[in-house]
């Protein structure tokens, strides 16, 4: 069967692409997914429906290349319908106005935050500010945490931050100055709502979408310079009128040199025709650093519903426009409940509780790459974090390290902390960044791998509505187009994209 659009890769985008598209009766649309489709909430395993934590039991299993301290770092990626929105820790933050100037600066005025806020507010159901600023009947269903939610250790260093001269923020979502904010979730009633859940299981009874999940792609095929359809990895072929994207930041490029699309040479040497010759196809990757700054906690008298759910935004760097470093501060959570891969166990633990505050660089100027291991689609990228590659990256994540300390010593949380245990007190705030660059992390927000902007910009793979400079009916709609890394956690901007791209293509193609 011949589709009019194939959508590859059901995750935060693609779920969004398969509703937007499929509203459209005289479309038939099929929704391709590598990972198992649970078409309900209640087939959902336990531990992806809990949005208390985030699972890796359906994950890609990815891990950087050694840095040079021989670090491989893992890259969580959710293989699931929903894609990282079934797996991450549910954070719903908007894009800044100042990321979307830049996103217009770099790709036209359409991705300007006045142009953009209709499709933020068409996304989603917020009843909690104001009106000119959010949406109501959206299918992307956002919540708002509260101190209630968090416990003492979080209301002290919220009060902590105002003697230190941040203000509250009451609505992280609405433009305005950055401060201490308790953040909107992608969650309600202890239950993680997924782009699954909002966009796609609502609209499964249409006649003219088709979802399969389990199914990995090898590349997209080609006639000319014109898409066709899609190769699976088991060979079967599905033709198509129009092919979209959306696996990724990681797998959308290595899925575009497999079908013929990227650099030349490095095409050749895995003996790949080229289709259009884009050597920004998995370049300029983009990260935000991050370091677990841990410190021992008394014990709460109240425990808290859920571990993460507020963040101070600060500027740190000459002329920063915005903000360019946050921390998101935990609730206090027993020690052995901390993630052992990147929390060192301890004996003889003085209390048993510890607070994490997970600083980062959000706006990094060291950039990585994604490159093909082979042809073949079931060997994993090969991906080069290029975390810290720009010294200054690592000097702002300890410049929020320093202002974590200090949030530490401030009462009234001084009284409910004991010390710090990583990277503990041996550690002088002069040998921060040295320390950081040792124990390398991230937030999971991988993007820009395949960039948007002017056919004239280097490294732009793809126009401003999404199109594949070179080659006819092909677009790309997932976090890889990102023309520059947002302040924010991905998830959201992702959606919003697909939001945008879906618009264009619903009108290209009535």
């Amino acid at each position: 069967m011949t589709y009019d659009v194939i959508v590859i890769g059901g995750g935060s985008a693609g779920c969004v692409l398969a509703n937007r598209l499929s509203a459209n009766p005289r479309l038939s649309v099929l929704l391709l997914e590598a990972g198992p489709d649970f078409a309900t909430t209640e087939e959902l395993p336990a531990d992806v429906a809990d949005a208390t934590y985030a699972p890796y039991s359906y994950d890609w299993g990815y891990r950087s290349v050694p840095d040079e301290f021989g670090n491989r770092v893992p890259v969580p990626r959710g293989r699931i319908i929903g894609g990282s929105s079934s797996v991450n820790v549910c954070v719903a933050m908007r894009a800044r106005p100042s990321d979307h100037d830049a996103w217009a600066s770099l790709a036209g005025p359409a991705w300007g935050y006045p142009e953009m806020l209709p499709f933020y507010k068409e996304m989603e159901h917020y009843p909690y500010g104001e009106e000119k600023f959010h949406g109501l009947d959206g299918p992307y269903r956002i919540t708002q945490s509260t101190a209630a939610d968090l416990g003492p250790h979080v209301a002290a260093m919220s009060e902590a931050c105002g003697r230190l001269g941040y203000p509250m923020v009451d609505d992280f979502n609405a433009p305005g100055a950055p401060g201490f904010a308790h953040t909107p979730l992608s969650a309600a009633d202890g239950v993680r709502l997924s782009t699954a859940i909002g966009y796609l299981n609502p609209v499964r009874h249409r006649p003219n979408l088709t979802v399969r999940g389990d199914v990995l792609v090898d590349r997209v095929l080609f006639r000319g310079d014109r898409a066709r359809g899609v190769r699976l990895a088991s060979g079967e072929e599905i033709g198509a009128g129009h092919v979209v994207l959306s696996a990724g930041a990681y797998n959308t490029p290595v899925i575009a040199m497999r079908s013929g699309i990227g650099d030349r040479a490095e095409l050749a040497s895995h003996g790949i025709d080229v289709v259009s010759e884009l050597p920004g196809v998995g370049r300029g990757l983009t990260e935000h650093p991050a370091f677990w700054n841990i410190h021992v906690a008394r014990p709460p008298k109240e425990g808290a519903r859920q571990m993460f759910g507020s963040v101070l935004s600060v500027a740190t760097g000459p002329g920063e426009p915005d903000y360019d470093v946050q921390i998101l501060p935990s609730a206090a959570v027993p020690t052995e409940s901390l993630p052992a891969m990147i929390v060192p166990p301890v004996e003889n633990h003085p209390t048993g509780w510890d607070m994490v505050f997970f600083v980062s660089c959000v706006q990094p100027r060291s950039r990585g790459t994604v490159r093909l291991a082979s042809r073949d689609p079931q060997d994993a990228p090969v991906i080069d974090l290029g975390l810290y590659t720009v010294a200054d990256d690592a000097e702002r994540v300890a410049d929020a390290v320093r202002l974590a300390r200090t949030i530490a010593r401030t009462r009234p949380l001084a009284d409910l902390l004991v010390e710090e245990r990583v990277p503990g007190p041996g550690v002088s705030d002069q040998e921060l960044a040295e320390a950081i660059r040792r124990a390398p992390a991230h937030y999971n927000h991988g993007s820009s791998t395949m960039r948007m902007g002017s056919h004239r910009a280097p490294g732009s793979v793809v126009d401003s509505n999404g199109a594949v400079y070179g080659v006819q009916g092909l677009t790309v709609a997932d976090a890889s187009v990102f023309p520059a890394m947002p302040r924010v956690a991905t998830n959201v901007p992702t959606i919003v994209i697909a939001e945008r791209i879906a618009s264009v293509l619903k009108e290209m193609m009535t």
